[in-house]
């Protein structure tokens, strides 16, 4: 387990060595590395004693560009984003970039609406993973931290209902990923020492832990794609 954030540092951090000087990503051959989705996908943080700035993509870019110096990296992710609207108004430009390896990272404004439509939700996803997979790359979808289960307190009815969709959400994802053969992460899924503790001061915004142990651990599945491997989150 890790200590708390006043005494917590990254080096430390069980959950965020994925990243530091020694990359597991040694003989990876992505050279173009593109990033779409929504506000998690921009990557904006916050500070978090201890932890060095850095959002998660930015984080991977870096593992990455590691192992291949003259990575090409672009985000295109857009805050507020739904998944039909990063089809509708980034796919077009992604596919332009020739990437051979996109993170898809859009979290689910929808399940924040009144009407919550999952076939509607995997379909859009369906798209964009085919459309991209299609264009010759690899693709990693990514479900992040489960938001409901952050302090401890005992669930409300609402926070109930969120914590039913956001599980709908990360099954869709995962059913995308197994029919396009894409590579999966479910960050809800980590240990409970992995989980963020905290919200930065704009609520919806993740605290640079978060991104840190987000980064760690996405590096962690390409590694296990890599190695031919079953990853935790298929298991």
């Amino acid at each position: 387990m890790c200590a708390t954030t006043a005494l917590r540092s990254e080096k430390t951090d069980p959950h965020c060595t994925a990243t530091g000087a020694q990359s597991p990503l040694a003989g990876a051959p992505w050279r173009r590395f593109l990033v779409i989705g929504d506000q998690i996908a921009t990557g904006r943080d916050e500070p978090s004693r201890g932890h060095g700035g850095g959002s998660w993509a930015d984080r991977v870019a870096a593992a990455l560009r590691r192992v291949q110096p003259c990575l090409a990296y672009l985000n295109l992710g857009t805050r507020g984003k739904l998944v039909a609207e990063v089809r509708s108004r980034q796919l077009a430009r992604a596919l332009q970039f020739q990437p051979d390896l996109t993170a898809l990272m859009c979290c689910g404004q929808e399940l924040v609406r009144e009407r919550f439509d999952a076939d509607v939700v995997e379909a859009e996803f369906d798209r964009v993973v085919a459309a991209l997979r299609e264009n010759g790359g690899d693709v990693l979808m990514v479900n992040w931290f489960d938001v409901t289960r952050r302090g401890g307190s005992r669930p409300d009815e609402a926070t109930r209902g969120l914590r039913l969709r956001l599980r709908e959400l990360a099954e869709r994802k995962q059913a995308v990923a197994l029919r396009h053969g894409a590579i999966y992460v479910d960050l809800a899924a980590r240990p409970r020492g992995a989980a963020p503790d905290g919200r930065g001061a704009h609520g919806a915004d993740p605290a640079v832990r978060e991104h840190a142990v987000a980064a760690a651990s996405v590096v962690h599945g390409l590694r296990d794609h890599l190695a031919g491997g079953v990853p935790d989150d298929w298991r």
